[in-house]
């Protein structure tokens, strides 16, 4: 069935203008936020983030019918950290014994229009949950409005743990049901404290940036500003749009033309990229200091071989159990008992840990999706 509204979603921006708005935004978009722990009692996030680590506890009402759940995210990224996701979210639902159908809506990382036209599409039907992982928030920020002003559709942002403040401080005043991810802000100051715990600061550091946009800004804008003030030289910017490929010819334009001793990468496509550049040129593992984002099972098998030195390994099956542990809440009626966002667990991991120590770390974040998608 059909919803009767007229949608304020437009499909027909250019990728210039598109690219404009997002790098105006960018300018000042960390001042745009909340953080994650700022609307909420810290003891509600944390209880939730206890149950997400538990064993599940089966949902304690009847639900007559099936729920209806979109889920819209860049599924094409070739990294693994939203196939772990999703595998830690059908997982958890049937645990938790909640009847639903899921439809599932993919794209590329910078397919805005492709995204938009499936957030068009979830407008029009009678979902109940609609789970978005944005290509960019700025840009698909007035279609996930849309989403939350229509009565009877939840929706949970994913990939991000940070509020907009332009939608007020509550769901009452214009907030979603949930802001879940793993805070990319946090991860960029723990990677930045672990250089300046482990590396001189004599340093010439190349950035591989993702797309202009809050997430790079996060992650990225905030390491630079780490290291420079540590006193390492920036000597190369690139936006690479969290592509593999593009990060590959990046990395092999960069080398020929910058003296750099490091290139530090915002996710596990665009470190593979680099990898696979630095490899074909001949350079020798830890020769130019390279780092992962996300810990997932390509960058393992990178700090095995010691090509990668350290990254931010998240509790990746988490971000995907929570999104049931929070439908499970919502239907029980317990909706205070959900925080406006949620973080999920990381920690920073290097080539110099014990096999087994990684392994032991590893168990738990892939507990879910080990069987489908491995340890490494």
């Amino acid at each position: 069935m059909l919803r009767k509204k007229t949608l304020s979603i437009g499909l027909a921006c250019s990728f210039l203008m598109l690219f404009l708005m997002v790098s105006f935004a960018a300018a000042n978009e960390l001042e745009d936020f909340y953080m994650y722990d700022e609307l909420d009692e810290i003891e509600v996030i944390e209880n939730l983030q206890q149950v997400v680590a538990d064993d599940p506890v089966p949902i304690a009402v009847d639900v007559d019918e099936p729920v209806d759940v979109a889920l819209i995210f860049p599924a094409l990224d070739l990294s693994d950290s939203w196939a772990r996701g999703y595998e830690g979210f059908v997982a958890r639902m049937d645990e938790l014994e909640i009847p639903y159908r899921l439809s599932t809506m993919g794209s590329g990382h910078a397919e805005h229009d492709v995204q938009r036209s499936h957030l068009e599409t979830a407008l029009f039907q009678e979902y109940d949950y609609v789970i978005v992982g944005p290509t960019e928030l700025y840009v698909q920020q007035g279609a996930i409005e849309d989403l939350i002003a229509e009565p009877g559709i939840e929706v949970i942002v994913w990939n991000y743990s940070t509020p907009l403040k332009e939608w007020g401080e509550s769901r009452e005043e214009g907030q979603p049901l949930c802001w879940v991810g793993f805070d990319h802000l946090l991860g960029a100051r723990m990677l930045g404290d672990y250089i300046v715990e482990n590396y001189d600061s004599n340093k010439k550091v190349a950035m591989m940036y993702g797309v202009p946009g809050s997430t790079t800004a996060m992650r990225g804008y905030e390491a630079k500003q780490i290291m420079e003030d540590y006193g390492m030289e920036i000597v190369y910017e690139h936006y690479a749009h969290w592509d593999r490929e593009l990060a590959y010819e990046a990395t092999m334009n960069l080398m020929a033309g910058y003296d750099v001793d490091k290139i530090h990468s915002i996710s596990t496509a665009m470190t593979g990229g680099i990898v696979s550049a630095l490899r074909e040129l001949g350079y020798e593992p830890g020769e130019i200091i390279v780092n992962g984002w996300g810990g997932g099972s390509e960058e393992q098998e990178y700090l095995a071989t010691d090509e990668i030195e350290y990254t931010v390994l998240r509790n990746q099956d988490d971000w995907g159990v929570v999104l049931a542990e929070i439908i499970k809440y919502d239907l029980e009626g317990r909706q205070n008992e959900i925080p406006i966002a949620f973080s999920g667990e990381m920690r920073v991991v290097d080539h110099n840990m014990d096999e087994a120590e990684i392994e032991k770390i590893l168990e738990h974040a892939f507990r879910y999706s080990k069987e489908e998608l491995g340890m490494f």
